[in-house]
């Protein structure tokens, strides 16, 4: 069935896409959380597996029709360019492709596999730029594989900080989980949303911001931004879009993870 949800914040269009759906033990997403954990088994599966969403999401503001993340990618049976399909949307309509971090995850349909160009041929590639120096630095199998040629390709932008793409949108440093993790800012009419990618990574944390998590670059950091973001999004009662929250990944932070009501 058609899994792409669509909601608006003002004038502005957000189409889910889940690429990828995949079940990690929540004992090893929280390894320091303990018994802790138990107060969250609401959020597991029996065998206490959390289900991660690879999502990535269509954001239009007139003419600009950003994709933030390419998820995962073929070697992991990635369904991104059938959810654009099934979308309705051209891969050639794209004009921005952000990422909000360089994991591999977060990078999987950048490039054609067959043809080594890049998937969305008429969009700039936009790459925060702590995280192009900090893959760049290491021996990174996805950097070089799906980062590397959208700087030979002439499409690759790097941003820091508040980066503007449109009126509506607006780039967000939240560091922690990587050096340049990367959220985007959508202010249109009196309506805000945040597209998140990693701040949070299951329900469990958006309650409690201070549980560390595996997949974290520096966890102190990766908590501040978590508790800052959190309240922000709460106080402007922002719609939230994150790659790994429930499938297909939006809804609010009022106070707990509340997904948005399925109008597909």
């Amino acid at each position: 069935g058609d899994s792409v949800q669509r909601t608006k914040v003002g004038g502005v269009e957000i189409v889910a896409l889940v690429d990828n759906i995949a079940p990690y033990a929540a004992a090893s997403v929280y390894p320091e959380a303990g018994a802790a954990l138990d107060a969250y088994a609401h959020y597991f599966d029996a065998e206490g597996r959390v289900a991660l969403n690879f999502g990535c999401f269509l954001v239009v503001d007139g003419e600009t029709r950003l994709l933030v993340d390419t998820g995962w990618g073929p070697e992991h049976d990635g369904r991104l360019p059938d959810e654009l399909a099934e979308a309705g949307v051209d891969r050639d309509s794209v004009t921005h492709v952000l990422f909000t971090h360089l994991h591999g995850d977060h990078t999987g349909w950048n490039i054609d596999r067959a043809t080594g160009k890049p998937l969305f041929a008429k969009a700039r590639y936009l790459v925060p730029k702590a995280d192009w120096e900090h893959y760049g630095a290491r021996d990174s199998a996805s950097f070089a594989r799906d980062v590397v040629p959208l700087e030979r390709a002439g499409q690759m932008d790097l941003v820091e900080g508040d980066h503007i793409i449109s009126r509506a949108l607006v780039t967000v440093a939240t560091p922690g989980h990587t050096p340049g993790h990367t959220s985007v800012a959508i202010t249109s009419g009196d309506e805000h949303g945040f597209i998140l990618g990693d701040v949070v990574i299951s329900p469990a944390d958006t309650e409690r911001p201070d549980f560390q998590n595996s997949f974290d670059w520096d966890h102190d950091i990766a908590r501040r931004t978590r508790e800052t973001t959190l309240a922000r999004a709460r106080s402007r009662a922002a719609l939230v879009g994150a790659s790994h929250l429930p499938a297909p990944g939006l809804g609010r932070f009022t106070p707990r993870w509340e997904p948005l009501a399925d109008n597909r």
